[in-house]
């Protein structure tokens, strides 16, 4: 009996990073994007919707700011089991350790550790099996 895939969401207000985390992460059979968002309203109605096991979120999204999204996902039980990986250029420690808080599950810098990011995806998808 197959396995089914880890079920991502992307929320980025930027098209081409959203593009480039989809082909990032889209692994047919292990990892499937549900699909983008770019505001904090779309972002949390989709994943009150979709039920994503991860959501990979950007801080600065076109209207509104992931570190709601993290506060309206933390806030809804129904959602406890949805792990928030943060995605951002603003990399201070201080920034990592107010979303950690809030209820992140991780924080890569945009930059630099999107090998961390993908890592972390693929632990999770090996969890599934």
């Amino acid at each position: 009996m197959p396995f089914a895939p880890l079920r991502v969401y992307i929320a980025d207000d930027s098209p081409p990073v959203a593009e480039m985390l989809t082909e990032l992460i889209a692994i047919p059979g292990r990892n499937e994007v549900l699909g983008v968002g770019e505001t904090e309203q779309a972002a949390t109605q989709a994943i009150r919707s979709l039920r994503p096991d991860v959501v990979v979120l950007d801080l600065q999204l076109r209207e509104g700011s992931g570190t709601n999204v993290i506060k309206a996902v933390r806030a809804d039980h129904e959602l406890a089991a949805v792990r928030l990986l943060v995605t951002s250029n603003h990399t201070s420690p201080q920034m990592r350790a107010g979303c950690l808080q809030l209820g992140a599950d991780h924080y890569f810098d945009k930059v630099k550790e999107l090998g961390a990011l993908t890592a972390c995806l693929a632990r999770l998808a090996d969890e599934r099996q």
